[in-house]
């Protein structure tokens, strides 16, 4: 377990989407840290979040509530941290969806990690399912040079940080200056690849991004909708200069592999949503579909 009396403050922001029960739970979960943050912000998402029985208590900076009742994404919600760190003398943000799991040493264990190596603009946890606990989904990202992004499940290094090329958005700890030198997240995604986006801009901006090995979490991944999955991993090879042809293979293989497990549970493939995608993303549509992106 890593010393904590001499480890730097950090602030956690939880993103919320109505299911205020797992934002108790989160709460719960960084009070019992043995080395906690010093202050706490949730961004609500639905902006519907009952805020009865959610504690500050433990957190000495209190809690503060953000609410955006239009759903802008992940990235909008850890933007908001910006404005409201600012000034702060805090230099380390965790963000936490609100389905994570940790335990009381996750904290302690990436900061200890990210504190003693300055080069390294952030880190994350080996993620588990919730699920199938002794499974690992994530042990860090790598991209092809497609542009598609694949989670790795064995870890490079069972003992020491490692370098990946991009880490899950479920957990992860950002060095404040690191994200202020890319201008912070990039709002345009809208819930799939803000990640791995922020990863390669840190990467290319000439920080490293790593996974803690020593620090475990949870969380059980959702499928991603065919249409924002191949429209968002469109625009960041758009975005980032990919040639269109890998792009366009990438995108190929990935429609292809996803159509052979839909007729194999005799369901349709979901070719128009594809291509719907495929169109948005090469003319760099974002933002949330169901508000007109």
């Amino acid at each position: 377990m890593p010393e904590t009396r001499s480890l730097p403050d950090y602030a956690s922001l939880i993103i919320s989407f109505r299911r205020p029960d797992l934002v108790g739970d989160v709460l719960r979960a960084l009070r019992e840290q043995t080395h906690p943050p010093r202050r706490v912000i949730v961004v609500d998402n639905a902006g519907d979040l009952d805020t009865t029985g959610l504690e500050s208590r433990g957190i000495p900076g209190g809690l503060t509530i953000v609410r955006r009742a239009d759903n802008p994404g992940y990235g909008a919600a850890v933007n908001e941290a910006r404005s409201l760190l600012e000034g702060s003398g805090l230099e380390y943000l965790q963000i936490l969806t609100h389905d994570a799991q940790f335990d009381p040493s996750l904290g302690a264990r990436l900061m200890s990690s990210l504190d003693s190596a300055p080069s390294v603009g952030a880190t994350a946890p080996l993620l588990h399912w919730v699920s199938r606990p002794d499974a690992v989904f994530s042990a860090g990202g790598r991209l092809t040079r497609n542009g598609r992004a694949l989670n790795t499940v064995q870890p490079l290094d069972p003992r020491e940080p490692y370098e990946v090329d991009w880490v899950d958005g479920a957990i992860v700890l950002y060095r404040i200056a690191a994200l202020n030198d890319i201008d912070w997240l990039d709002e345009r995604y809208f819930l799939y690849f803000e990640d791995v986006d922020t990863s390669w801009r840190l990467i290319q901006a000439g920080w490293s991004v790593t996974i803690t090995p020593g620090a475990v979490a949870a969380q059980e991944p959702g499928t991603h909708p065919m249409y924002l999955g191949i429209r968002n991993m469109t625009m960041f090879g758009t975005r980032h200069g990919f040639a269109p042809w890998r792009t366009g293979a990438a995108v190929l293989r990935r429609v292809a592999e996803e159509a052979v497990v839909r007729v194999m549970r005799r369901r349709l493939p979901e070719l128009g949503r594809a291509w719907a995608g495929w169109k948005d993303g090469r003319r760099l549509r974002s933002g949330n579909p169901e508000v007109g992106g």
